[in-house]
């Protein structure tokens, strides 16, 4: 007996040295595929790019790897940009204890990584990340990155920055992904000074497929101050301040066609001049054709680029429209601008705008044949109403700059004055030609479009 327990001892004492051995060399293969398919995932999308290194030094129970990309610029970019560096150094634990001291499914590697950035606008720190690679496909980032500050310089803003917090987590497959996101406070700076200021940022995105993914986005306090541009002197308000900003962004694909849903809002809005209360403005964009607006993204940033000369714009444009607004047309594309509601000291503003194309049969010849023709395909449905008070404002401040180019009054007093007059001239005018209704204190319009008639506040104006 004692001969047979002895014998299972050391058996089980031989199976658990094979397995502490072995176990390491296994897990370091499946480690590495894990780490390799992260990359891949990671520069799938990316332009053009230049991979400046990517090595993997296995060990037994730890490994290290380096991968450095140089992504080039946009080239439809105005202002010109250096291209952007990325720079992971990963040490990957993949020991035995790791497995089992894990929940299930187990983690068959740790990430441990540094990653670096050069050549965005802004000077970022470095960040630290902790990857799980799970043994079923699963992964789990978490950053955490501690308060900090990078300087500015004349080329790139700095960052001055509160403590971050991040956490991703992908599927199985890699199809659906959760985000959050914890910033306690961040500035950015120039040589000059401050610029940005936010305060208790949270960002929370869920993809639960390819298809379908939902963002949302709050920030405590946003504040922007034109001395951090101008040089101007500091103890100047911020030139805008806004409180409770809040950003919501959803996407659906179906059978092609994609739907986005964007929702703004603010609990208050403070420029240098007005004070505005709660304010919420939606944008929408239904069945739009996925393959034409990427062929139309591709074809923008062409136009942008020094690869087509001024001469030939023209032409391509046309060309462009040509042959992708007939695919917008067909799969029934809508554009929604609603709401739109600001609480200003006056009284309410409320607009919205409504734009859908209608297919029809002979789409393409009336697409073909000028731009007036395929009018007719678009139906057009929007309403403003406001405070005449915050409509004088509103268009005083649009001619603003025209009045102070006239080189008329000398002293911004004197121009705002001059603006003002003509706002309150034009907006007579068009109430008396019917173009604007007031009642009270308050004016609105409305505009229709259909069957190529557009009438504004029930006034016909001719499109030929």
């Amino acid at each position: 007996m004692r001969r047979f327990l002895g014998g299972t001892v050391l058996a089980i004492a031989i199976l658990l040295g094979l397995f502490l051995a072995g176990g390491p060399f296994a897990l370091g293969y499946l480690a590495k595929a894990g780490y390799e398919d992260l990359l891949a995932d990671l520069i799938e999308d990316l332009p053009e790019r230049e991979v400046l290194q990517n090595s993997y030094q296995r060990g037994w129970f730890a490994s290290s790897a380096a991968f450095e990309v140089l992504i080039p610029p946009d080239p439809g970019a105005q202002a010109p940009l250096r291209p952007t560096r990325v720079r992971l150094d990963s040490r990957i634990e993949q020991g035995p204890w790791i497995w089992l001291t894990t929940g299930f499914p187990p983690v068959v590697g740790r990430i441990h990584t540094r990653i670096e950035i050069e050549g965005f606008p802004v000077a970022l720190p470095a960040l630290p990340a902790s990857i799980d690679l799970h043994a079923d496909g699963s992964g789990r980032m978490q950053l955490r990155l501690p308060p900090g500050e990078t300087l500015p310089t004349a080329e790139v803003m700095g960052l001055r920055h509160g403590a971050l917090d991040g956490e991703l987590l992908v599927s199985a497959g890699q199809e659906a992904l959760e985000m959050g996101l914890m910033l306690s406070d961040g500035v950015l700076t120039t040589p000059a000074g401050p610029l940005v200021r936010l305060t208790d940022l949270r960002f929370e995105a869920d993809r639960p497929d390819d298809a379908s993914g939902r963002g949302h986005l709050q920030v405590a306090l946003v504040e922007m101050d034109a001395a951090g541009a101008t040089g101007s002197a500091a103890t100047a308000p911020p030139s805008l301040r806004i409180e409770g900003l809040s950003a919501t962004l959803s996407r659906a694909l179906r059978e092609g066609l994609l739907d986005l849903r964007l929702g703004l809002a603010a609990r208050q809005l403070t420029t240098a001049s007005v004070a505005y209360g709660r304010s919420e403005l939606g944008l929408s964009a239904e069945r739009l054709d996925a393959e034409a607006l990427a062929d139309l993204g591709e074809g923008i940033r062409l136009l942008a680029s020094d690869q087509v000369g001024q001469e030939m714009r023209g032409l391509i444009t046309g060309g462009l429209i040509a042959r992708l607004a007939p695919r917008f047309v067909a799969s029934a594309t809508r554009i929604g601008v609603e709401p739109i509601r600001i609480e200003t000291p006056d009284g309410l503003a409320l607009g919205r705008l409504d734009l859908r194309l209608d297919p029809s049969a002979n789409t393409p010849s009336r697409l073909t044949s000028g731009v007036v023709d395929w009018l007719v395909l678009l139906r057009a449905d929007g309403d403003l109403e406001l405070p005449e008070a915050v409509a004088l404002d509103w268009i005083a401040r649009s001619l603003a700059p025209d009045v102070e180019g006239r080189a008329l009054p000398a002293s911004e007093p004197a121009a705002e004055h001059a603006a003002r007059q003509e706002a309150e001239t034009l907006l007579e005018g068009w109430i008396r030609d019917g173009w604007v209704t007031r009642r009270d204190t308050r004016v609105s319009s409305a505009l229709r479009l259909g069957d190529g008639l557009l009438t504004v506040n029930g006034k016909t104006v001719p499109l030929r």
